[in-house]
């Protein structure tokens, strides 16, 4: 697995520079294999790519008529409410770009949380192709970072982490006092390429452990994260202090 690492002034910058790769990357496999398939991520800095990609050229350039979107994690929420992460890439992204709305694969998180994780289970299976161990396999998946090391909704100490059988299942997080449905680690690691989105000084702490003082015996989630291809890190220099 090959390690990227691409650190800009601020947020702005690192999502500029993420729109170009994602046009890139979404050129290439179009023309390779005619479709380039895409879980988005929640977050304050996914949003801004959102915004970036959701006005010329990226809106008008990116092959969107070609792309499959689908999701890393998701509230037990309805589409509409302020927190579903479907939402706010709906707001942000799909109301401004030309796609056909069965391009984009929602997590239900206004069902039982189980129930939705079944049905995404059974949605990633129908439509990515799969690897040699039968996991379905995305172009790309698009992560952010939190300060406890959590990706999608992967948190320290849940049962998720241990999943194995499953491309989708329900989590309760503690701290949060509530369910989420996440795609599992089989799924992520199956993925060509893995892209952390993460910027802002919160986020400098967590990074610098991740990078510089990694975990061995109790690894984080962020570093259970081990894609085919490789994994990029957008950083701005408020999050990639510490990085070299």
């Amino acid at each position: 697995m090959q390690i990227y690492k691409i650190i800009k002034q601020d947020p702005d910058a690192i999502c500029l520079e993420a729109a170009k790769d994602f046009l890139r990357l979404a050129q290439q496999c179009v023309q390779h294999k005619g479709e380039f398939t895409v879980a988005l991520a929640g977050g304050s800095t996914p949003k801004r790519l959102f915004q970036v990609l959701a006005k010329p050229p990226y809106a008008t350039t990116i092959p969107w008529g070609k792309i499959r979107i689908f999701f890393g994690d998701e509230r037990t929420v309805p589409p509409d409410h302020p927190d579903s992460n479907y939402g706010m890439a709906n707001r942000y992204l799909f109301k401004h770009i030309s796609i056909d709305p069965t391009r984009i694969h929602r997590i239900q998180g206004e069902l039982d949380a189980d129930k939705a994780a079944a049905g995404y289970h059974t949605l990633l299976k129908g439509f990515l192709p799969r690897d040699d161990n039968g996991w379905p396999v995305f172009d790309l998946v698009m992560l952010g970072l939190g300060e406890d090391g959590h990706v999608a909704s992967l948190f320290p100490g849940t049962d998720i982490l241990e999943v194995q059988d499953r491309c989708a299942a329900a989590v309760w997080v503690e701290e949060k006092k509530s369910w989420r449905i996440s795609i599992t680690l089989p799924v992520i690691n199956s993925a060509e390429h893995v892209w952390m989105l993460v910027t802002g000084e919160g986020k400098n702490d967590i990074v610098d452990r991740v990078f510089n003082y990694p975990s061995v015996n109790h690894p984080l989630p962020v570093e259970r994260v081990n894609p085919k291809q490789d994994i990029s890190w957008y950083l701005d220099l408020a999050a990639g202090r510490w990085v070299r």
